[in-house]
């Protein structure tokens, strides 16, 4: 290295120059050869540090090319890790999640695959008919509505397991029209292969018309309309055996299903059951926070009517809008038929917390040709409209899994503690169906083959307290007027009353 060689050179120079000034240069060699041996000595230092100095070069090369495949191995490795998916983490110990979407007790497991949730419905009615002085005697010929009593019109605990994007059913119910006698109100299977479509089979309520689409939790009144609830009862409602299909979205809502019959109702295997097709359509043009506004039209159509002891017949009826008094003021009777269809459409509009919905629904029935008597086919009809304000300003809200409204949910939950009033909400609507056709006021219905079945009218108020989410108080009022000829058409069998009934409902 440079300042190895300096220092050796100037050590020489230096002892040169010594050996030349020393006056006794040729005669001392004692002098001399004590230079030669610092000489010497010298010479031997330097070599050292060359020695020295060649292996930290070497060791400097070393270190280089090492730390070039360094480089080089770590650009290798980090290529691999970019082609090479990185190892699944380890499973983590298995665990369950409890919580309450809802309300509802919701165990999902460690990994979110599996998931289990119940709860509840039960709605206890109170209440009966107001008689006055009526026109006619409530007695000729049809049940006489009965005074106060009560009614558990649903107690439902709904089971929900669900794995992947399959989910189980099962909901079995101790209420009813009457109560007292346990039933199952649905039990399916539900498959989503894609996210806004479900396939179901078991017994399932199909889609079918705005009010049946509306959860029972969420009436505005006690009861569906009548027009609503014997539609229905065709090819659809409750309990239904089912093989369905729903395209559920935000803007726009599909539903069909093949149907058979209801669950209960197939105890006879030599008895042949109904088939039938339910369908459903509904948008919503306008959705905003301040407005919604919702356009539909259903429809059904049995391919086959159940055949009974007497043959192959259906009955439409239905009660007054109330469940307290199970009496059913209009009714067909026994129609011998060979088909039936329900068609007609759905609208509904909320702006801020007013809302009103209204229906319009038509029946047919193609009855069975019997020798000589005349059949000729049957078309009723009916419809309804309501409106509700929610006093306290709350809002509706919409169901895209079922496409309809749903209730408002209280903006300050009552409680003693200091809590606010809850949700009030007022309600109205005038309902009516007519089951009369092929007939004429003093000629028997035998004549012309048609059916004094009695039209229905109904003007109803209602007043909710939603006190907190989950808890409900429902107050009813109806006017009901029936008018209905017997079945030689000259004798008035209707009736004309009050109802007033109070629900109390906790659902979750």
């Amino acid at each position: 290295m440079p300042h190895v060689n300096t220092r050796a050179w100037l050590l020489l120079t230096a002892a040169g120059l010594a050996l030349l000034s020393s006056p006794a240069f040729a005669q001392d060699a004692a002098r001399l050869q004590s230079i030669e041996q610092q000489i010497r000595a010298l010479q031997g230092e330097l070599a050292r540090l060359r020695r020295e100095s060649a292996a930290r070069e070497a060791e400097t090369r070393a270190a280089r090319e090492e730390a070039a495949r360094a480089r080089t191995d770590a650009a290798a490795a980090r290529q691999q890790a970019a082609t090479v998916p990185a190892p699944a983490p380890a499973p983590a110990a298995d665990q369950v999640r409890l919580s309450m979407p809802g309300g509802r007790p919701t165990f999902t497991s460690a990994d979110g695959r599996f998931q289990a949730s119940i709860g509840g419905q039960v709605q206890w009615d109170v209440g009966g008919a107001i008689r006055g002085a009526p026109g006619t005697p409530n007695n000729r010929g049809v049940p006489d509505i009965n005074s106060f009593g009560q009614n558990l019109r649903r107690a439902r605990i709904p089971f929900t397991f669900r794995f992947d994007d399959v989910t189980l059913n099962v909901t079995p119910d101790f209420g009813g029209s009457p109560d007292g006698t346990p039933t199952l109100y649905e039990a399916n299977f539900n498959w989503n292969p894609i996210r806004p479509l479900t396939l179901t089979l078991g017994y399932y309520k199909p889609y079918i018309t705005l009010y049946d689409s509306v959860s029972s939790n969420d009436f505005l009144m006690l009861e569906r309309p009548s027009i609503v609830e014997v539609a229905r009862s065709i090819s659809a409602g409750d309990s239904r055996s089912s093989l369905a299909v729903r395209w559920a979205q935000n803007r726009f809502f599909a539903a069909a299903a093949l149907t058979g019959d209801a669950y209960g109702t197939n105890s006879s295997q030599t008895v042949r059951g109904q088939t039938g097709f339910v369908g459903r359509v509904a948008g919503r043009p306008v959705a905003t926070p301040d407005v919604d506004v919702h356009l539909g039209v259903s429809g059904s159509y049995a391919f086959d009517i159940r055949r009974q002891s007497s043959g192959q017949t259906l009955q439409l009826r239905d009660r007054v809008e109330m469940r307290i008094d199970q009496n059913r003021l209009i009714d067909t009777g026994s129609l011998p038929a060979d088909s039936a269809y329900v068609v007609g459409g759905e609208f509904g509009a909320r702006w801020r917390n007013f809302l009103l919905m209204g229906e319009y629904y038509q029946i047919g029935v193609q009855q069975s040709d019997a020798g000589a008597a005349p059949r000729p086919d049957l078309t009723f009809e009916g419809g309804y409209v309501e409106a509700s304000w929610v006093i306290t300003g709350e809002r509706h809200g919409y169901s895209t899994s079922n496409g309809a409204f749903s209730r408002p949910n209280p903006a300050q939950p009552f409680s003693f503690a200091g809590g606010g009033p809850g949700a009030w909400e007022l309600a109205a609507r005038y309902s009516v169906i007519d089951l009369n056709d092929k007939v004429s006021r003093g000629q028997p219905q035998s004549l012309t083959g048609g059916v004094f079945g009695g039209r229905q009218e109904v003007i109803g108020t209602s007043l909710s307290w939603y006190p907190t989410n989950y808890l409900r108080f429902v107050l009813n009022w109806d006017i009901v007027n029936v008018d209905r000829l017997n079945a030689a058409g000259t004798t008035q069998i209707g009736q004309r009353f009050h109802t007033l009934a109070l629900r109390t409902q906790l659902a979750f």
